[in-house]
C-alpha cells in the first residue's frame, strides 16, 4: 500500500467530501470554473494513485506531492476549457473527464520527470521510450535515470 501522512490525507478527504456536498447539482456546462475544480478533485486522486511512488519510479515525489501536482494541473486545465466545443459534444461529462484526465496525467508525468534525476531528457523522447518495445532503449532509459 502507498504511504500517506494519515492525518493530512484524512483531512484532505473530509474537506473534498464537504466541498462537493456544498455544490448544488446542475448541468456540467453551467458550473463555474471553481465548482469544476472541486467536483473533479476525486478524479485527480484516482489518477494520482495509479502512479508508482517508489523511489526509483517517481524520484522524490510522495503520493501527496503527486496529488498536489495533479490538482495544480486540474486548475490549469479548467482554465483552458472551450465551453463552445464542450456544448457541441454528445456526452459533455465524458468529454470533460477525458480532457481533464489527459492534462492531469501529462502534468504529473512532467513533474515526475523533472524531479527524477539530474539528467534532463526531452519529453517527446521520454514518451517515445515509454511506448517502445525495444529492450535497448528501455535499458538506456533506466540507466539514464538511476
Amino acid at each position: 500500500m502507498k504511504k500517506y501522512n494519515i492525518s493530512n490525507y484524512v483531512r484532505y478527504k473530509e474537506d473534498v467530501k464537504r466541498s462537493i456536498k456544498a455544490i448544488k447539482p446542475k448541468r456540467f456546462i453551467d458550473y463555474t470554473p471553481e465548482e469544476l475544480k472541486i467536483i473533479f478533485l476525486p478524479l485527480v486522486e484516482n489518477i494520482s494513485r495509479k502512479f508508482a511512488t517508489s523511489q526509483e519510479a517517481s524520484g522524490v515525489m510522495s503520493i501527496m506531492d503527486i496529488i498536489q501536482e495533479g490538482s495544480l494541473q486540474l486548475c490549469k486545465a479548467v482554465n483552458k476549457l472551450d465551453r463552445l466545443r464542450l456544448m457541441q459534444s454528445d456526452d459533455i461529462e465524458q468529454t470533460l473527464k477525458s480532457f481533464l484526465a489527459k492534462r492531469i496525467r501529462g502534468g504529473i508525468r512532467r513533474a515526475i520527470d523533472i524531479n527524477r534525476g539530474t539528467m534532463r531528457i526531452p519529453e517527446h523522447k521520454l514518451n517515445e521510450m515509454r511506448k517502445s518495445k525495444d529492450e535497448k532503449m528501455v535499458l538506456c532509459f533506466l540507466i539514464a535515470y538511476f
